[in-house]
């Protein structure tokens, strides 16, 4: 029997202050048997997703995705990307905004504040395990966290649903 050995972990930060969305989100890494190939952090609020970037900073850690979303107390979530953005030491960190708004200067705001993509959460939890199966497809097929090819297999799965 071959046994793939894959040593690369992917870590992933998710900045959510909904713990229920958090459950779903975990719920659909599991179902996307995305679990073995990433290491998730979570931020409750954008306080604390500051605190832990600054932090992963002084230790020399760095985050291969960060999943934020925008409506959130103490730091708003536009002011997470702001920071993460303008940092030189986390700028090069792919941010995709994951939030209920659908009002369009949001993501247009988002956009202009350097966030890599903009994904409305699914109402329906398959289309949110089709997400986590997009990530993990980038893994094994570009053998990294590839923004547009994470939204190209979103897009393809979500057409043929």
């Amino acid at each position: 029997m071959l046994t793939v050995n894959r040593t690369t972990t992917y870590r992933i930060f998710l900045i959510e202050d909904n713990p229920a969305e958090v459950r779903l989100m975990q719920e659909a890494i599991k179902e996307a048997d995305l679990f073995n190939d990433i290491e998730l952090e979570f931020a409750y609020d954008g306080e604390e997703a500051c605190e832990t970037l600054d932090v992963s900073k002084l230790i020399g850690k760095q985050y291969d995705l960060v999943l934020l979303d925008l409506n959130m107390p103490k730091v708003t979530g536009k002011e997470v990307l702001e920071k993460i953005k303008t940092d030189s030491e986390l700028s090069a960190t792919p941010v995709i905004v994951v939030t209920n708004s659908d009002y369009k200067k949001d993501m247009i705001e988002c956009y202009r504040l350097g966030a890599d993509g903009y994904l409305q959460k699914p109402a329906d939890f398959k289309k949110l395990i089709d997400f986590f199966v997009s990530v993990k497809r980038s893994i094994e097929v570009r053998n990294k966290l590839s923004i547009y090819y994470i939204e190209k297999t979103y897009d393809e799965l979500a057409m043929a649903s």
